[in-house]
């Protein structure tokens, strides 16, 4: 009887070791045809990110609450222009910056309000700065490039890479009243605008690296709070740096299976907790008071706002939910827009460097929006710019 036992257990045993080796085995050749598969589609893992990511503050770069976001004139340099080789659009336009921190040829000085100029100010995200697009050829450069064969005119391009609506709303009532403007263009990026509104822009940083992080973020009711750069590096990467890890860390943020695991962790919990929703609805009822604001602001100052609905690279395939929300809430607060999708094609896109428009789609939104601009200004009749 203590024989049969005696055997049974060693049975077990043996049964129990071999589920666990086949497992391990199966896991291995699973993580194998994961990171071959995960490197052929450029995947990127922590590591990675890691090495495209700085806490050092690009000395061109400046941010605080009275002056908000902005890039600093003449201090870009020879190591930009060997780093922004593959980007030689973003170091190009580093090196035009004027005195108040934005991409313009001209200085915001005040204009007086008898100037009978067209005067149109600009303001957006990195779309309307010119992300993407040779000097010259960004929509905001084409739509100044028309109106001016019309008209004696004056445009300002406030546009700031990472910014929102609220970040619209600040610039437009900083620079409205010093140049009396006849119209206000809002570039609204669909893919990225919603959620940029959900935090303040006074404490953006660009490194030298070129890419940004908010030290903001926000707690279950959507309450934004300051958090520290180290903490910035972790939300950014999905890692603390590196020489806080230790060896066997190090190791594990070079695997891309394991980032993508971590990754597909994160989604998951967001579905199941309807986080995702609840997101897009506070995105939704922020950008809808920011936009209401900014057109309310614009009108009381005998100016009329005009909105580029820029669509995501997703959209022209299929509408996704960012835009068909974009078109609802102008239509909901009766803002005049101009919808350059039916022109645009998927080949105006960068797979790249934030999937922005190249020359291409750049020109085609210019010239769509001063077609709709040099329109409304004939159709009303108006021959005269001046503000009094």
């Amino acid at each position: 009887m203590a024989e049969k036992e005696k055997t049974t257990s060693v049975s077990k045993g043996k049964k129990i070791k071999f589920v666990l080796f086949t497992f391990l085995f199966l896991f291995a050749i699973i993580f194998v045809i994961g990171e071959i598969i995960l490197a052929i589609t450029h995947y990127q893992s922590t590591y990675d990110k890691m090495k495209r990511f700085s806490l050092t503050q690009a000395k061109w770069w400046a941010c605080d609450s009275v002056g908000g976001p902005r890039y600093v004139s003449n201090q870009v340099g020879v190591p930009d222009s060997i780093h922004f080789l593959r980007e030689i659009w973003y170091y190009n336009r580093l090196k035009m910056i004027n005195n108040d921190g934005y991409h313009d040829r001209d200085n915001f000085t005040a204009i007086s309000p008898a100037s009978d100029s067209l005067k149109v100010l600009v303001a957006g995200d990195s779309f309307t700065w010119g992300a993407s697009a040779n000097i010259d050829s960004s929509y905001v450069d084409v739509l100044e490039s028309d109106i001016k064969k019309a008209h004696p005119a004056l445009l300002w391009n406030t546009g700031i890479p990472a910014t929102g609506t609220n970040h619209a709303l600040f610039t437009v009532k900083k620079y409205l009243p010093l140049q009396h403007s006849n119209y206000v263009v809002l570039g609204f990026y669909v893919g990225n605008d919603f959620e940029d509104n959900l935090l303040p822009y006074d404490q953006l940083v660009f490194n030298d690296l070129a890419s940004c992080y908010n030290l903001y973020d926000y707690d279950k009711d959507f309450k934004p709070y300051r958090i520290t750069k180290r903490e910035a590096f972790k939300k950014a990467t999905g890692s603390f740096p590196a020489e806080e890890l230790n060896f066997i860390q190090k190791i594990l943020i070079r695997s891309r299976f394991i980032t993508f695991l971590g990754d597909l962790k994160e989604k998951v919990a967001n579905r199941l907790s309807g986080n995702k929703g609840k997101t897009n609805d506070q995105e939704y009822k922020l950008t809808k008071d920011y936009l209401q604001q900014l057109k309310d602001y614009v009108s009381a100052n005998n100016a009329e706002l005009i909105v580029l609905i820029i669509p995501a690279s997703n959209d022209i395939k299929e509408k996704e939910e960012h835009y068909l929300n974009a078109i609802k809430l102008m239509k909901e607060l009766s803002v005049q827009y101009v919808d350059p999708i039916s022109q645009l094609a998927a080949d105006d896109y960068l797979k790249i460097d934030g999937g922005h428009w190249k020359n291409r789609g750049h020109v085609e939104a210019g010239h769509l929006l001063s077609t709709y601009l040099l329109n409304r200004i004939k159709n009303k009749g108006q021959n005269n710019f001046r503000q009094n």
